[in-house]
């Protein structure tokens, strides 16, 4: 009995070890313009694992020389490198153009990833599925071994379209607290996109130039509610593979990649708010399991 008895202690421990074993989320970081850094904003990232810049509009370039300088000066970081770019897909025929694009940029400029970033007018055309698999499935005949995150309007992703993206990446904002806590709740909802696809694009948390009480995204929770939990909850519970943060610079008078405002510290130093969460929570779970 007592043998019995340990080995189903060392199989309990062992399982709660291995929950407890969740790594971080990759921290990426999207820049639009360089003209909107800082001068120094490349030794203001700590904690970052990719920086994502902006190199199309539909098939047109966007500020190549820019944006590759950008991943200039952010080489000695080591941090991935990703690109993205405003698509439209109103018809197969321009997917497949936009993706042709997309995938040669990918390769000239050595990225590994690509956001494919569709709003309203992909969305309001008759099939947005068959675009997007159109777009989808031309890139990843170009660039196979460049991840592709479909960074998009959330309700008109399908299950088929996530057979040929790499990732799920909804855009989650907001300037409450519920209304994030729960835009991540439905985002997650969908039982047929795997847990290791799913990515959230978020604000950077910086202030709402109409309501200065207010800030597009919350760090810290503001109350055990799950409705009052702030993105050191959220990527906790949640566990997104990704968290990528829109965007990067000054945008209204701001940037918080530079300085806190009273809402919401720096981007570095959210990034050690949410490992300082997860590791709370790991460190919980191996207590739990040197217990049994």
């Amino acid at each position: 009995m007592p043998i019995k008895y340990s080995l189903i202690a060392r199989i309990i421990r062992a399982i709660k070890r291995a929950l407890a074993k969740k790594n971080y989320p990759k921290f990426i970081l999207t820049v639009w313009k360089k003209s909107q850094l800082h001068k120094d904003w490349a030794s203001s990232i700590d904690g970052f694992d990719a920086i994502s810049v902006k190199v199309l509009d539909g098939s047109s370039k966007f500020q190549l020389q820019e944006a590759a300088a950008v991943l200039v000066e952010a080489a000695h970081l080591n941090l991935e490198h990703h690109g993205w770019g405003f698509h439209y897909c109103l018809t197969k025929e321009k997917a497949k153009k936009e993706a042709s694009a997309a995938a040669d940029l990918c390769k000239k400029m050595n990225l590994v990833g690509y956001h494919w970033n569709a709003e309203k007018q992909w969305a309001a055309i008759g099939d947005p599925e068959a675009t997007a698999i159109e777009f989808a499935e031309q890139f990843k005949l170009l660039a196979p071994n460049v991840k592709l995150f479909a960074n998009c309007f959330s309700s008109k992703v399908t299950s088929e379209m996530m057979e040929v993206f790499d990732y799920y990446e909804p855009m989650i904002y907001g300037t409450r607290v519920s209304t994030i806590s729960k835009k991540f709740k439905n985002r997650w909802s969908a039982p047929s996109i795997r847990p290791d696809q799913r990515c959230a694009m978020v604000g950077t948390g910086r202030k709402n130039p109409r309501n200065p009480k207010q800030a597009w995204g919350y760090t810290h929770s503001t109350g055990d509610d799950s409705s009052e939990s702030g993105l050191d909850r959220l990527v906790r519970d949640y566990k997104p593979a990704y968290l990528n943060y829109f965007r990067a610079g000054v945008i209204g008078g701001e940037d918080i990649m530079m300085e806190s405002n009273d809402i919401n510290p720096t981007l570095s130093q959210q990034i050690k708010v949410i490992k300082k969460s997860i590791r709370d929570e790991q460190r919980t779970l191996q207590r739990d399991g040197q217990r049994v």
